[in-house]
């Protein structure tokens, strides 16, 4: 059966205010927005009758969301393969998780610190992840079919990346993707992105390039996604380059978001350009041109151009 993937989002309101965050604005304006449990199953009977078979609940933070245990549930009684975005942030209560954990096929943790300095000053809230009981929960009361942690890159934690991915390593974290943060230009002042959101490139791979080794050794399936693949050193690029997001973009699934429909599903890199990203002059010169996802649409207004030098053998 082909793998055909929705997106339902089951709430905007979110306890935590992450200062990447670039579904934050949207989230403001939609908070009084009450999404209800008939709305869900017409979407999930809808896209059925469509043969889409896999669902991916969103937020805000879907675990925080009035209807999410209701929308877990039909799930169940229409079949479909359910992944779960979250930040985990209640997922160390016994009663929570033992309550939605069950249900849920594919979960993806928002891991961006472990020390609750770091994190707050993330999140931008008193919230504190308790990861230890977060995992303690997942061993007890989920079945483990696919557990996959995304790390954004933040001017916060950008030494503390490869911390990060220790610690998941040890709590049997084997897929890892590192994402270099979207921005909202017109939400976000310039201040705070350089001095809260977007390092420069070269800043993240003294950190990145060890953790693909390390990644390596400890059999961990990593991907580096939203970085341009002229970044990495020209010592073995091609590895390097394969464990980004944009280089299997061919492999990505089709996506049909449900309140307003946007489908993925052509993969020509023609018609399916990322949000946030742009040509610049010098990406006409790469050999990666049809693959490469490009630099971030404001980096030259940030940081300007001279790190982006194309790929030409």
């Amino acid at each position: 059966m082909n793998h055909k993937r929705l997106e339902i989002y089951v709430g905007w309101t979110c306890n935590q205010k992450c200062t990447y965050c670039i579904e934050y604005p949207n989230m403001e304006k939609a908070w009084k927005i009450r999404v209800t449990k008939e709305d869900i199953l017409k979407k999930l009977l809808k896209y059925k009758r469509e043969w889409y078979n896999h669902v991916t609940y969103l937020g805000g933070e879907p675990f925080i969301q009035p209807v999410f245990l209701d929308a877990l549930k039909l799930w169940k009684l229409l079949g479909y393969t359910i992944l779960v975005t979250t930040n985990a942030s209640t997922l160390h209560i016994d009663n929570q998780a033992k309550k939605f954990l069950p249900y849920i096929d594919e979960l993806f943790l928002s891991v961006e610190a472990i020390s609750s300095e770091e994190q707050q000053k993330i999140s931008r809230t008193n919230n504190f992840v308790r990861w230890d009981g977060v995992f303690e929960n997942i061993k007890k009361y989920w079945r483990w079919n696919f557990l996959k942690a995304n790390i954004v890159i933040t001017q916060d934690n950008k030494n503390s990346l490869f911390e990060l991915v220790k610690f998941l390593e040890i709590r049997w974290v084997r897929n890892i993707a590192i994402t270099y943060p979207d921005v909202m230009r017109d939400y976000y002042s310039k201040e705070h992105i350089l001095e809260r959101i977007n390092p420069k490139y070269s800043e993240c791979m003294k950190e990145i390039l060890p953790i693909i080794e390390y990644c390596k050794k400890k059999d961990i399936h990593l991907k580096i996604a939203d970085i341009p693949y002229c970044i990495f050193p020209s010592t073995e690029r091609e590895k390097y380059i394969q464990i980004t997001d944009d280089f299997d973009y061919e492999n990505r699934m089709k996506i049909t978001y449900d309140w307003n429909i946007l489908n993925r599903g052509s993969f020509d890199k023609k018609e399916d350009i990322p949000r946030e990203r742009f040509w610049c002059h010098k990406c006409n010169n790469c050999k990666y041109y049809w693959k490469c996802w490009w630099p971030l649409i404001h980096y030259e207004w940030l940081y300007g151009l001279d790190e982006i030098n194309p790929i030409l053998n």
